[in-house]
C-alpha cells in the first residue's frame, strides 16, 4: 500500500544554525514520502542561498519580507495543495525529529475519527526530560493555554492511548491537506502566537477535533526562535484576539480580573511603583499588545511598536 505523502514544511527568519540542525534531522526520517519544504522568510546574509547549497532536495520558497508563522506557513501550505501532499507538517525550525516520528504518528491515527490535526509529545532540548507540549488546556483564571502537567514524565504518558487536547501544537502539527482545504489557511492577522489555536478553534466548529500521539516525541528549543520582547508583544495582543472570537462573554468574563490585574502591575513597573520581576521593556512591550488590539492593529507591528520590540535596531 503506497504511503501518504507528506510535506513538512518549516520557516527560517535569521536562524541558520536551528535550521540546519532541524533539516539534518528531516533528511534522517525514515518514512518513504516526506517533501521538505523550507520558507525563508526574507533572512540576512545570505541564509537562504546557505539553505539551499546544503540541502539541495529541500524545496525553497525565497520570501522578500518576514511573513511571520502564519503568512511563511501559508506559502508552503499553498505549495503543498499544489504538488500532490495528502499531508501537510508544520514544524518550527528549532526543533529536532527523531527518524521515526512521522511512522508514530501515522500509527496513532488509525482508528481515530474526525481527525483535523494531531502533535506528539514535545520534549525540551537539550534538557529533553521535560515536557514542553502534552496537551493544550484554556486556564481562564490565568487567561492562558496550560501546555503540560509540570508532574508528569514522559515515561508516564508515552504508552496512553491518543487523547484530545483544545489544539494541537504549531511547534510540530501535522494534518490532512483536506483539512486546510475545507477550513481554510492560517489566519494571518495572528503573526505569529494563538494562530494554531485559532485555527484549531476554526476547525472543531467545522467538527474536526486536535489530537496529542503519546507514542510519538520530538525535541523542540524552547524559545529560540523568536525574540522575547517580540514574543512578550504578540503573546498580549493576540490572545485578546483569540478569546474575543472563540470565547462567548460569559467565558471571556472569568478571566477579566486576572487581565486588569496584569494592565495595573506592568502601568506600575513602567513608574518604578513595583519590585521589578520584569524588565520596563518586558511590560512596554506587553502593554503595547493590549494597545495594538484594541486599536485593531494586527498581522506585522507598525514602526511605533517595531521600535518598543526592537528596542536595540
Amino acid at each position: 500500500m503506497k504511503s501518504p505523502t507528506v510535506h513538512i514544511v518549516t520557516l527560517n527568519w535569521n536562524g541558520l544554525e536551528d535550521t540546519l540542525e532541524c533539516l539534518e534531522s528531516i533528511s534522517k526520517l525514515t518514512y518513504p514520502a516526506v517533501t521538505t519544504v523550507v520558507v525563508d522568510n526574507g533572512s540576512r546574509n545570505q541564509e537562504a542561498e546557505t539553505i539551499e547549497n546544503r540541502f539541495p532536495e529541500a524545496v525553497l520558497l525565497k520570501q522578500s519580507e518576514n511573513l511571520g508563522f502564519c503568512g511563511g506557513c501559508n506559502a508552503g501550505i499553498r505549495y503543498a495543495m499544489n504538488n500532490g501532499a495528502d499531508y501537510v507538517m508544520l514544524l518550527n525550525n528549532d526543533t529536532l525529529v527523531p527518524p521515526d516520528l512521522l511512522e508514530k504518528l501515522f500509527a496513532g491515527l488509525n482508528g481515530l475519527e474526525k481527525v483535523g490535526a494531531v502533535s506528539p509529545i514535545i520534549l525540551e532540548y537539550p534538557e529533553t526530560e521535560k515536557i514542553w507540549f502534552s496537551r493544550a488546556r484554556w486556564e481562564p483564571e490565568r487567561a492562558l493555554f496550560s501546555l503540560a502537567d509540570g508532574n508528569e514524565g514522559y515515561e508516564d504518558i508515552a504508552e496512553t492511548t491518543p487523547y484530545n487536547s483544545e489544539f494541537a501544537s504549531g511547534c510540530c502539527l501535522l494534518t490532512p491537506i483536506q483539512t486546510f482545504k475545507t477550513g481554510g489557511l492560517l489566519d494571518e492577522r495572528y503573526f505569529a502566537f494563538y494562530d494554531e489555536a485559532a485555527w484549531c478553534s476554526h476547525i472543531r466548529r467545522l467538527g474536526f477535533e486536535s489530537f496529542v500521539i503519546p507514542s510519538a516525541f520530538m525535541y523542540h528549543k524552547v524559545s529560540k526562535g523568536t525574540p522575547a520582547l517580540v514574543s512578550t508583544y504578540l503573546l498580549s495582543r493576540n490572545r485578546l484576539l483569540w478569546m474575543k472570537e472563540n470565547l462567548n462573554l460569559a467565558a471571556r468574563a472569568r478571566s477579566f480580573g486576572y487581565l486588569a490585574k496584569e494592565v495595573t502591575w506592568h502601568a506600575c513597573n513602567l513608574l518604578g511603583l513595583t519590585k521589578e520581576h520584569y524588565s520596563k521593556q518586558h511590560s512596554r512591550a506587553l502593554l503595547q499588545g493590549y494597545k495594538d488590539y484594541f486599536r485593531r492593529r494586527f498581522n506585522r507591528w507598525n514602526e511605533r511598536t517595531e521600535a518598543i520590540i526592537f528596542p536595540e535596531s
